[in-house]
């Protein structure tokens, strides 16, 4: 039960932020480079984010290493993106190649952040006490050094 929850919920959590952006990125886009919106959006969109979703999940991307250690499953990633935005929500080569990569790689990260805040349960909350700094000003007066045993002498009140 709790590997199929390993799986699921950052399959659903991938699901919901890739639906949400790319059925915003599917209507605007749409009517704002051709002036028309697609027919049957939301199952096309349900289409394409469940297909990008599974292929966060298959490759375990991660946003702090997905431009240095797993920059292969990147490029993987950018395929299919550009293949899910030129056939499924059917944008021209050109504006698939670039809405697909500029949406994927960024939700990609905000996803990669949901994720790990949700699932980290072994992180460290900030303490709970506050040690109070140290005041930054000192006087303005240079203190007088009095010679072995001689006594401060206070000034007259006026």
């Amino acid at each position: 039960m709790t590997t199929i929850l390993a799986y699921l919920v950052p399959f659903l959590f991938n699901w919901l932020i890739f639906f949400v952006v790319c059925y915003i990125v599917v209507e605007y886009g749409q009517t704002y480079f051709y002036d028309e919106s697609t027919p049957n959006v939301l199952a096309k969109v349900a289409l394409g984010s469940g297909l990008l979703a599974l292929l966060m999940l298959w490759t375990k991307t991660s946003y702090d290493t997905m431009f240095t250690e797993q920059i292969a499953k990147t490029v993987v990633l950018a395929v299919v993106a550009f293949g899910v935005f030129t056939l499924i929500f059917r944008f021209q080569p050109w504006h698939g190649l670039g809405i697909g990569l500029a949406t994927v790689l960024l939700m990609a990260g905000f996803a990669t952040m949901a994720i790990s805040s949700f699932a980290d349960r072994n992180r460290v909350d900030a303490p709970s006490t506050r040690v109070p700094a140290k005041p930054l000003r000192r006087t303005t007066t240079t203190p007088t050094i009095l010679p072995a045993g001689a006594k401060a002498v206070k000034p007259a009140a006026r």
